[in-house]
Formats: C-alpha cells, sequence, structure tokens
C-alpha cells in the first residue's frame, strides 16, 4: 500500500470532530473534498473505515479503530522526527512569529522575548502588534505562529489557554491626595473608556457586573482605540478612566496622574495564548508556547 499522509490527517480530523462538515472547516476543506480523501483511505484498505449515524455523529468499523491508533502513533512518530532532525535543519535560522494586542505587546512580550533569545539566540521573533481581530485572522491564515489576546476567540479553529491577569487601576488627573471610593459612586463622574469590543473595557464591564452593575450606569464622555489618547484626555481633566496599572505607571511615578483606589478591590483584565488548533508547530514554535504557559513574567502581576 502506498499511504498518503494528507488523507490520513483528514481522516483524524474526521474521527476528532465526529463530522466530515467541522472536519472541512478545520481544514479549510469542502465536505465533498473531505469525503474524497476518506474515500481514498477505504479503497486503499479495500473496507469501509466508518459508519455514518442518521442521527448525527459517526463510528468507526474495526478497521477503522485500527487505522485510528496507527494514524496518532504515526503523529507522534512525525513529531519525534521532526524534534531530532530540527538542529540539522533549515529550522535552526527560522523565526518566530507572535501577534498580539497594543498592551501584550508593549509590556508583556518584551519580557518572553529576552528569556528566548537567552535560549535560543540564533532564532529570530518578530512580534505584530495589531486588534486581536486582525491578530486572530492571521494566526488562521497562518501567518502568526500564536498570539497573545486580551479576548477570548469566537473561531472554533482556535485555541486559547489562560494566561495571565494584570490589575487594572482607575485613574484621573493629578491632584494631592489619592482618593478612595466606592465604584457605585465613581460611575456617576465623567468615564473615559476603550472602544467596544476591546479586552480593557471587556474586563471594566465584568468588574461592573460583579458589582451589580451595568455600563448604562456610567456617565461616558469619550472613547478611544487609543490607550495614550485615553490618559491624554484624563490628564486634560476631561475625566477618569482605567487602565491594565503597567500601562500608567510612569505617569502615576511622574506625578502626571492619580490613582482611585475602590473600596471593592481592582478589576482584573485576562490574557490568553492563542493559536490555530491541531497547528504542527517546529521546535522553536514549540519551544516558544512552552516558555508563554510555563514561565510567568516578573514584575507584572
Amino acid at each position: 500500500m502506498e499511504w498518503n499522509l494528507f488523507s490520513l490527517k483528514v481522516f483524524a480530523e474526521v474521527v476528532r470532530q465526529k463530522s466530515f462538515t467541522k472536519a472541512g472547516k478545520t481544514l479549510g476543506l469542502t465536505q465533498p473534498a473531505v469525503s474524497l480523501q476518506i474515500q481514498n483511505l477505504e479503497k486503499l484498505m479495500g473496507c469501509p473505515l466508518m459508519i455514518r449515524k442518521k442521527t448525527g455523529g459517526l463510528t468507526l468499523t474495526k478497521p477503522g479503530e485500527v487505522l485510528w491508533l496507527y494514524t496518532q502513533k504515526m503523529t507522534e512518530l512525525l513529531e519525534d522526527l521532526e524534534r531530532e532532525l530540527q538542529p540539522w535543519t533549515s529550522q535552526r535560522d527560522a523565526g518566530v512569529v507572535v501577534g498580539c494586542c497594543c498592551i501584550a505587546g508593549e509590556h508583556i512580550v518584551p519580557f518572553y522575548t529576552t528569556m528566548f533569545q537567552k535560549r535560543r539566540p540564533q532564532i529570530a521573533l518578530h512580534c505584530h502588534v495589531g486588534r486581536c481581530k486582525d491578530i486572530f485572522s492571521r494566526l488562521l491564515d497562518g501567518s502568526l505562529d500564536v498570539a497573545i489576546a486580551g479576548i477570548v476567540p469566537d473561531d472554533v479553529r482556535l485555541v486559547h489557554h489562560p494566561f495571565l491577569h494584570l490589575p487594572m487601576t482607575c485613574f484621573e488627573i493629578f491632584g494631592n491626595v489619592s482618593r478612595r471610593v466606592s465604584i457605585k459612586a465613581l460611575v456617576r463622574e465623567p468615564l473615559i473608556l476603550r472602544e467596544e469590543g476591546s479586552g480593557t473595557r471587556r474586563a471594566f464591564v465584568r468588574f461592573l457586573e460583579q458589582q451589580g452593575l451595568t455600563l448604562d450606569r456610567c456617565t461616558i464622555v469619550a472613547t478611544s482605540e487609543s490607550n495614550e489618547a485615553v490618559k491624554e484626555m484624563v490628564g486634560r481633566g476631561i475625566g477618569w478612566s482605567t487602565l491594565p496599572s503597567v500601562v500608567i505607571q510612569r505617569e502615576l511615578d511622574q506625578g502626571r496622574l492619580s490613582p482611585i483606589a475602590l473600596e471593592e478591590g481592582c478589576p482584573l483584565h485576562e490574557f490568553f495564548v492563542v493559536y490555530r488548533k491541531h497547528k504542527l508547530f517546529n521546535g522553536p514554535q514549540r519551544e516558544f508556547l512552552h516558555l508563554l504557559l510555563d514561565v510567568a513574567p516578573d514584575g507584572l502581576i
């Protein structure tokens, strides 16, 4: 028999998804194209591999179960082979392309870039900063290897792992005395927020909901897609705002802005490590992914 690795990849995805249609969406194939690959395998083996149920889903035949077992073993062997050959392949000079939202790009990725450079000085790390929707699109088209985002992707083709919680600080124009106030009173004052859909705004909304409040209780006077613009408007006395503490720490230290202590505690902005489902990482990409998932950045929490 002359095995086709692509057909085996399609077979494995159908088994995982228990659906030809879902497997096609994950692999970027039409449902007929998925069916054709399964038919090719069945012709090669001379027996059916799976039975589709009228109620949905599918059941593997006995030969299908055997093929599924060996497909998993072959996948593991290929990954082992890639790791063993990596020191002698062109991947020694390959880069890792990381996508991130603005906050992650400025305050999180530099820590991991430094650590990764010490471990793998011959591997370049390229960082693309953009809005989360753009980052997710680039993960799907393969132009990014892994990403750090402040929101959860809604595309089932992307995997996300909880990564980091950054405390947020409410702040206002500099005053001689820092205030301590309840969020229920503070929301009545003029508020400047990040744009709708941003991770920072979503984190603040979640915090409001935990306190029994909604965003329509707030007196929003301005919004912006830029953290710098938000800080500038607050510094001009237009209103108060909230951002991750690391974003405004310099302005607080310089006395340009004043923190507002909330009686209910501070909001938390969650970040996620995101990558394409079933992506085959090469050695450097896998190592950087494990670095993100296993090592907490010092000084940010």
